[in-house]
């Protein structure tokens, strides 16, 4: 597709049809607040706007006219939409206990419990701060723990109230009223094994006061390269015929001469160079012993385990109340990132003439060596990105609203060396040049050139989001809610590729207009005596349509019910259709070559080295995902601080789009032009750009049980100051897949993921995973622990022997800490106040995925330290506020 000026892009995309009514909502919310406060008037609720909170004040009048019950209820300013129970708090002092640093690190921490299992696995969860929209996670991301007042998770029924779809969950991260710190911190790990260091220096300013929130942080971080040779393990062999000493193959694919194959006894195709003294011109007899026999050679020091990496972070934020009922914020941020790793030993082909005085063979043959004189080839990569955000809340009436404008532009280089230029040592050889010995150690300077392939992608993304939120008028259980939320989206995506001398650019417009209305309708309420049997039963209606540029009218229709029978039990249900447009990155991603990537070829039961070749498919179509999901939480009175939620999954997902490393034969039945093999049938060459399969289908419950109980009795805080006192808490999550298939291509078999199917490097999908923390903190002192376990994988071959078996994996991760500040004995030094210490093991145990074939052998490239390269770590980190 050409090129197009941005500034008539944007033109264009206002006059799509969904795009500039989307756009219009959002640029145009103040018309629309006016219609909405009139119609506000006419509900039988009143709710005032406060610092604090809101006050909702409800009338009854009885039948006789003489009596008037004024009910009045407070619901605090940080609250989320509607009326929605969290199903998990996380308090100040259990947040004391996890041990993290920033409000990122808890929401890592907390993943296990934020995970939905609806939508693409591993969605992260929707964000929100004090009840409110965010331009974007950087806004939230540095504030540190002692901020935090408390956390909330809420299922994914709150993300429909903000304007999300239905397939995360929601975090509202509640902060203290007022905060001040300058904030420093030094963290550094390094593995038991050795090697593979990591370290992190970090500052930051954090003011809050009201609505006033200033923060503004720093943050850089290296970590160390760590070579196969710092673990002692040796990659397999190219699969190609390049090693150190060199081998000879025919250039027309065929015997190498017929002179040869007479000595040997049959067709000799490929040999190994003798080994000779330089200068020393070969004969046909030195090749006897190495006929059919080429040499394997490779060089562990030259190929990363880890890159080596460098980032660089600056972000700030400042918000503030700048009108009686709005408030906004603005967020910048910049992000450097470099990474750079080994890729195997330089290499290349030279032609060996017929002529040659090295060529005692009849017809021209090639030469393949791995040069190692010279550095090993690498691949690197460089990226910038820049955040700006822009955010309003604000009321009108009854009614929130929120106004959301964030821009974000990325550039991302990469440069991956695949081999020499070795055109001045093909001259020197073809023309005979005395002293140029192709068979011994070549000059240095002969190898200075590398072939290199460029990847340069820029992208661009504005984005206007709108919501308008509030009731729409009353029923005898409850009002009826609503929540409107245009959103407009502009995406401009320009990549360039050189591999082998051509030159490639693509080019991508996006624009996307998206209007969603989300409706929540009261059937029953117990408390307002209607159909009192019932408890509270509440439904759920919600739909949008998008508008996406080159994949037309795209859209979402949803609903559901939550019926809470008592107040300690809820059973949410949902459904949900909706067509999803591919990432604009899986279009159009620069084509990039990685050679040397170790991969295990199903086919012929063998560990091999290729390309792979990645980057975007302008061909990919629209997904069209079917979910059902249904929950239990359980919030039992008997057990105070206890909390189970338990929630079942069913999704099918046509045309998904995903990538296909692995050399299955049922995957290369299915795309047999992504794979390219040799002359002798060893794989090559794999493409793992993105592609559609057919279907795929998911069937999965997950649970989660949490327990959290104070230590003794927690003394007051002041001045928005965390207590001491003490808590103890319990997190047990688990993920059972009942099903997991993938159906490639129409009229083949479906490959099941959990029954020795896979479209992934290390083996199917674990069929089980449990996660269980636990964590206490008092007096100064918190320990924190983690053990997770997931349930073997295996890939079933054609044949038994080479098939690949992998076993189940259990770690088990610590934490211990000390705040010195309040450690009874130094709670009056000044220089012990907000100092912590922080000491962590990873994986204690060092345990380590096992891989075996059929016949009971690792596979090369397939040991522990290549599936795990870092093992045990140990980290210390220090931190001090003042």
């Amino acid at each position: 597709m050409p090129d197009h000026d941005l500034k008539t892009q944007v033109a264009a995309s206002l006059a799509r049809p969904m795009v500039r009514p989307a756009l219009s909502l959002v640029w145009g919310l103040g018309s629309l607040f006016s219609t909405t406060f009139a119609l506000a008037q006419t509900t039988a609720h009143s709710t005032t706007s406060q610092s604090s909170g809101t006050t909702v004040t409800t009338s009854t009048t009885s039948v006789n006219g003489g009596e008037k019950i004024v009910v009045k209820g407070y619901k605090p300013a940080s609250a989320v939409l509607g009326d929605a129970k969290p199903i998990m708090q996380i308090q100040a002092d259990e947040i004391r206990s996890y041990g993290v640093d920033t409000a990122a690190d808890l929401l890592t921490a907390i993943a296990p419990e934020t995970r939905s299992g609806r939508g693409a696995t591993g969605n992260t969860p929707v964000v929100l701060l004090n009840g409110k929209r965010i331009s974007g996670m950087q806004e939230v991301n540095n504030l540190p723990f002692e901020a935090i007042a408390r956390i909330e998770i809420f299922t994914e029924e709150e993300a429909l109230r903000y304007g999300y779809p239905a397939d995360e969950r929601v975090v509202n991260i509640i902060t203290v009223k007022n905060f001040r710190a300058v904030r420093m911190r030094a963290y550094g790990s390094t593995s038991t094994d050795g090697g593979g260091d990591d370290g992190v220096l970090g500052a930051s300013f954090t003011k809050l006061s009201g609505e006033r929130r200033i923060n503004l942080s720093a943050r850089y971080e290296a970590q160390a390269r760590l070579l196969d040779s710092d673990r002692g393990v040796t990659p397999p062999s190219a699969s190609s015929l390049y090693s150190n000493a060199g081998n000879i193959a025919s250039a027309s694919g065929g015997s190498l001469d017929p002179a040869l194959d007479a000595l040997v006894g049959q067709s000799v195709t490929s040999a190994g160079v003798p080994s000779l003294a330089s200068g020393q011109v070969p004969t046909l007899q030195d090749f006897t012993t190495y006929a059919n026999a080429p040499h394997v050679s490779s060089n562990a020091s030259d190929y990363s385990l880890q890159p080596r990496t460098h980032d660089l972070e600056l972000n700030g934020v400042y918000a503030d109340q700048i009108f009686k009922a709005v408030s906004a914020s603005f967020n910048a941020s910049y992000t450097h990132s470099n990474s750079e790793s080994l890729q195997g030993p330089a290499r290349g082909i030279l032609t060996l003439p017929a002529d040659s005085l090295y060529a005692p063979f009849s017809q021209d043959t090639l030469l393949y060596r791995d040069y190692t004189s010279v550095s090993a080839l690498q691949q690197t990569s460089h990226t910038d990105a820049v955040h700006a955000g822009l955010n309003f809340n604000g009321d009108v009436g009854d009614w929130k609203w929120n106004s959301t404008e964030s821009f974000d532009r990325s550039t991302t280089s990469t440069n991956s060396q695949t081999g020499l230029d070795l055109t001045s040592a093909q001259t020197a050889l073809t023309d005979g040049m005395a002293g140029f010995d192709p068979f011994s150690d070549v000059a240095r300077n002969w190898l200075n050139t590398r072939l290199v392939n460029h990847g340069h992608t820029t992208g661009t993304t504005g984005k206007i989001t709108g919501l308008l939120s509030g009731s729409l008028f009353s029923l005898p259980a409850g009002d009826v809610s609503t929540s409107i939320a245009p959103t407009g989206t502009l995406t401009e995506q320009n990549a360039t590729s050189l591999s082998q001398g051509k030159l490639q650019r693509t080019h991508i417009s996006r624009s996307v207009g998206t209007l969603q209305i989300n409706g929540d309708i009261p059937i029953a309420s117990a408390r307002k005596h209607v159909l009192s049997f019932l408890g509270k039963l509440d439904a759920n209606i919600n739909g949008a349509v998008s508008q996406v540029s080159h994949f037309g009218t795209l859209g979402t229709i949803g609903g559901g019910v939550t019926w809470e029978p008592v107040s300690w039990v809820q059973f949410p249900f949902s459904v949900t259709n909706r067509t999803e447009a591919p990432a604009a990155t899986d279009l159009i991603a620069p084509q990039i070559e990685t050679p040397n990537v170790t991969t295990y070829d199903y086919v012929t039961g063998r560990s091999v080295q290729v390309t792979t070749i990645s980057g975007g498919n302008r061909s990919l179509q629209a997904a069209d995902r079917h979910e059902i999901s249904i929950g239990t939480i359980i919030s039992p009175t008997f057990l105070d601080g206890a909390r189970l939620h338990v929630n079942y999954v069913r999704d099918r997902n046509h045309n998904p789009v995903m990538s296909l490393p692995t050399a299955t034969a049922a995957i290369e039945d299915a795309f047999p032009d992504r794979y390219q093999r040799n002359s002798d049938g060893i794989l090559d060459v794999v493409d793992i750009r993105p592609v559609n399969a057919l279907m795929e289908k998911r069937n999965e419950w997950n649970a989660t049980f949490s327990f959290s109980r104070p230590l003794g009795k927690k003394p007051a805080g002041k001045g928005g100051k965390h207590a001491a006192g003490g808590r103890y808490y319990i997190v047990l999550t688990q993920v059972w897949r009942l099903k997991d298939t993938v159906q490639l291509r129409r009229g083949l078999s479906p490959i099941d993921l959990l029954n020795g199917g896979t479209i992934g490097g290390t083996g199917g999908q674990p069929r089980h995973d449990v996660e269980l923390q636990g964590g206490v903190f008092r007096n100064g002192f918190g320990f924190r622990l983690v053990t997770k376990w997931q349930s073997a994988t295996s890939t079933l071959a054609s044949t038994h022997a080479n098939s690949l078996f992998f076993s189940d994996l259990a770690t088990v991760n610590t934490t211990v800490f000390a705040d010195l500040g309040e450690i009874p004995r130094w709670q009056n030094r000044n220089w012990a106040k907000n100092f912590r210490i922080n000491v962590s093991v990873s994986n204690l145990f060092n345990s380590r995925i096992r891989a075996r074939n059929g016949s009971g052998i690792t596979p090369a490239g397939y040991e522990p330290a290549f599936l795990d390269p870092l093992g045990r770590t140990v980290s210390f980190s220090i931190r001090k506020s003042v």
